[in-house]
């Protein structure tokens, strides 16, 4: 049986120390591109392969020990302000989990804008890089924008959610499909028949057409009534009152920042929630208020991204990935006060319908 060759045999090969060996294994910013490429091509040259055990056993020791600074991620942002992220329903949460995340595993997570004035594409990289920034979280970006002009061939990147439709990295992001879907589920169950779907056309759209996917199905498969959704341009008093006075739901899901506002036209229109109907949502602000609806726990979000941007780089995957993948975390109903047990009522009779 041919011996497996080391890292320590490869040292000796390149008159190197073997932690020099290791970092430009693991392509490390700490060695010059032209040693790291040197040191790759003993390794083929040798038939290096590492040591899977060593490797399992490697992994026990760092995550049993206390962390030492490894490095730093970027949370890249890209509105029409430094901090205009953080308006977004979840990005708080996010945020705040994935700083959280990356310090048990020693890393630190900084803010990057790249709107910021005079900051070209490929200037943007070099500071990053000047940096020692190896990750890249790519945090949602505005309704309108769906394509982030920046050089990813050297970072390892992940993108919170489905707003970036180009380049196509790996998602990291809660099922919403499957979170419409619950809801749906757990509204009928509370005994809602007539279980209506309004949201802004561009919250919809920034998900992939995920919410209303699972909508659709769940409708299916309760024995709910089959209610026109209202995917609105303008969403607005005038467009959600026309749409509730033709559908006559006795449940309404909407998106999470509107459940205030919706609260208000229905109250203006003489009905108070959950008296007369049930309101409900796929993704409760953060933190959770009184809504009825489905817990995306936006913390988790966050350090799955963290998890997978580390992973990648121990893996030295880099740039666009050729097959993007996604990584889902469920939810979790939360009961909330604006959806309560009722009686179903036989169907309601609709105008024109034979007797």
């Amino acid at each position: 049986m041919t011996n497996r060759i080391s890292q320590r045999d490869l040292a000796k090969i390149a008159g190197v120390s073997p932690m020099t060996i290791s970092l430009a294994l693991r392509d490390h910013p700490s060695i010059s591109a032209s040693r790291r490429e040197h040191i790759r091509k003993l390794a083929k040259k040798h038939g290096y392969q590492p040591d899977p055990a060593l490797a399992a056993l490697n992994a026990y020791r760092i995550n049993n020990r206390a962390k030492r600074y490894q490095g730093t991620l970027a949370w890249l942002t890209s509105f029409p302000t430094a901090d205009g992220w953080r308006r977004m329903i979840h990005a708080e949460g996010y945020f705040n989990g994935a700083c959280k995340r990356a310090a048990e595993l020693g890393y630190q997570v900084e803010p990057f804008w790249v709107n910021e004035p005079g900051l070209t594409p490929k200037r943007a990289a070099q500071v990053l890089l000047a940096r020692g920034v190896q990750g890249l979280i790519v945090a949602p970006l505005p309704d309108k924008q769906n394509v982030l002009a920046f050089d990813l061939k050297p970072f390892s990147a992940v993108a919170l959610g489905y707003s970036l439709r180009q380049p196509q990295l790996h998602v990291v992001m809660n099922h919403q499909a499957r979170n419409m879907k619950h809801t749906v589920h757990q509204l009928h169950a509370l005994g809602y028949r007539r279980i209506g779907l309004a949201l802004p056309s561009a919250s919809n759209a920034r998900v992939d057409q995920n919410y209303l996917s699972g909508y659709l199905i769940a409708q299916r498969e309760t024995a709910s009534d089959r209610l026109e959704p209202l995917l609105a341009d303008v969403f607005d008093a005038s467009a959600f009152m026309k749409w509730f006075r033709e559908t006559e739901p006795d449940a309404v899901i909407v998106s999470g920042s509107w459940t205030t506002q919706v609260t208000a036209w229905l109250k203006k229109a003489g009905l108070e929630v959950p008296k007369h109907l049930g309101l409900a949502t796929a993704s409760i602000p953060d933190p959770p208020t009184n809504i009825s609806g489905m817990d995306e726990n936006p913390a988790l979000i966050g350090r799955m991204a963290v998890d997978a941007v580390v992973g990648m780089i121990h893996r030295q995957e880099r740039g666009i990935p050729e097959h993007p993948s996604s990584l889902l975390a469920e939810g979790k109903w939360s009961a909330g006060k604006t959806a309560r047990k009722v009686i179903a009522k036989s169907p309601r009779r609709r105008t024109g319908e034979a007797k």
